[in-house]
């Protein structure tokens, strides 16, 4: 079935229920659809960092899991996300509440039996910040790994800087408009061997970065970068140093140029990772509506430059800067 241009129905997805057609999940998704791949083991995670949910369907083409994190703020099952324990005992009365995790501080699960299945709750400091509804008999393919395009052109291609290319692939990863696995499996499919990085993922896997530097991004994926932020949390480092600290300068990134590659650029954050920020690469960013910069810049008189922008924050005051800041906002845009 052809993607919906429906946008994403928020009630649909807090009812879906284990037992439900795929197609449910479909019709729920709207625009988002994207039909599962084969390897993901029918797990449907594309809404996971933007709703917040994920589902996974079972070997009979059923709805046999959903998981609901604390980015869906709605109400699923009776159970609003978010609510209090106290509000909890009072609103179902009949669930079950474990006592604290021993090991994991301020945690602890409730359930209760549903007609469609098991209703888990997960408690955080008495608050609930996960729900799940799942079918304790369904049975799942095994994920694998994705298939991996051979590698390409120039370390970074299409950009001068390798850095800023992982920065855009953790963008892509995120968005989930990329797939390249898991951390472990690209490992192994680079050293071709099995590799368990727990044990090898202190130090940086060469193989693996290099990989990384030279994946052949497709036009259609770059156009899909709406946003990019330079921090060292960023998704992609795992898959080259599974326990980088953050300390090592390895993935800072030098040149910002490249930004031009993706057009449709719409928040620009810098949290760490660069030295200095021109706002003149900015410039090309005809779409981009948002610029944090938390690192010293340069040429901030860009920002007039830029036909979309909205926001514009976290920029060193300075007597030299006040009038472009001025103009900002007697344009409209909240300086902060």
């Amino acid at each position: 079935m052809a993607a919906s241009n429906d946008p994403v129905d928020a009630a649909a997805l807090a009812a879906l229920r284990p037992g439900m057609p795929m197609s449910a999940v479909e019709k729920a998704m709207g625009s988002a659809w994207r039909t599962p791949a084969p390897h993901k083991g029918g797990v449907i995670d594309i809404l996971e960092n933007s709703y917040g949910v994920i589902v996974r369907i079972d070997r009979q083409g059923l709805i046999g899991r959903i998981d609901f994190n604390s980015r869906f703020m709605h109400t699923i099952a009776g159970v609003p996300m978010g609510i209090s324990l106290a509000d909890l005992r009072a609103t179902v009365p009949d669930i079950e509440i474990g006592e604290e995790s021993a090991t994991s501080q301020g945690a602890r699960f409730a359930t209760k039996q549903l007609p469609e299945g098991t209703l888990s709750l997960r408690i955080t400091f008495d608050k609930v910040y996960g729900i799940a509804i799942f079918n304790p008999k369904a049975e799942y393919a095994e994920p694998s790994a994705p298939p991996y395009p051979a590698v390409s052109g120039a370390p970074g291609a299409p950009f001068s800087d390798p850095n800023l290319k992982l920065a855009v692939m953790s963008s892509l990863l995120f968005a989930k408009a990329l797939d390249i696995g898991t951390p472990q499996q690209l490992a192994s499919h680079v050293l071709g061997r099995t590799v368990d990085l727990e044990q090898d993922g202190y130090e940086l896997i060469p193989e693996a970065l290099d990989y990384l530097v030279r994946y052949p991004l497709t036009d259609e994926q770059l156009a899909a970068v709406e946003r990019i932020e330079f921090d060292g949390s960023g998704a992609v480092y795992p898959y080259a140093w599974y326990f980088w600290g953050g300390e090592e300068s390895v993935f800072d990134i030098k040149d910002i140029s490249g930004l031009r590659f993706c057009p449709n650029l719409k928040s620009f954050s810098v949290n760490s990772m660069i030295d200095k920020v021109d706002i003149r690469a900015l410039v090309p960013l005809k779409k981009l509506e948002r610029v944090d910069i938390n690192v010293p810049s340069e040429n901030v008189d860009a920002l007039l430059d830029l036909p979309s922008l909205r926001k514009a924050g976290r920029f060193s005051p300075t007597p030299a800067r006040h009038d472009i800041f001025e103009e900002l906002e007697r344009r409209g845009v909240q300086v902060y």
